[in-house]
């Protein structure tokens, strides 16, 4: 390879760093288990997901999954959307944050209501944080 080594991309190295575990402060981790009959140390660790669970990468998931459904190309979607084909695609790949205008023009383009677009994405963040044990939400 010509004596030159390939160096760690920014986004290698940040992937690499993130699957370590982490130390928890014990007061935080305190509050997190309040509830539980869980004696609290001053160093427990806990793994830090390597890839966290983003909404806009659930919502662009979900629009993909709709279009293709439909048989529908991202340039016929964008045409009627109104929106150019680069940044549907970027939304539907999860790297733009989409308005609630464009959402609602990209649902109305797919015949779909944003609130059933916006349910479905919701199900979908349960069912991949369910992998996940969160303690019981106090704000009841």
């Amino acid at each position: 390879m010509n004596g030159v080594m390939k160096s760690n991309t920014t986004s290698e190295a940040l992937s690499a760093r993130m699957a370590l575990p982490t130390t928890i402060p014990a007061p935080v981790l305190a509050g997190v288990l309040a509830n539980a009959d869980v004696a609290v140390e001053s160093n427990i660790t806990a793994p830090v997901l390597a890839k966290p669970i983003l909404l806009r990468r659930v919502i662009g998931e979900e629009l993909r999954r709709r279009r293709i459904a439909q048989n529908r190309t991202l340039r016929e979607v964008s045409k009627v959307a109104q929106v150019s084909l680069g940044y549907l695609s970027e939304v539907e790949r999860g790297q733009k944050e989409a308005s609630s205008e464009l959402l609602a023009a990209i649902c109305r383009s797919l015949n779909l209501s944003l609130s059933v677009l916006l349910t479905d994405v919701a199900v979908e963040m349960a069912r991949q944080e369910k992998a996940f044990a969160f303690p019981p939400s106090n704000l009841s």
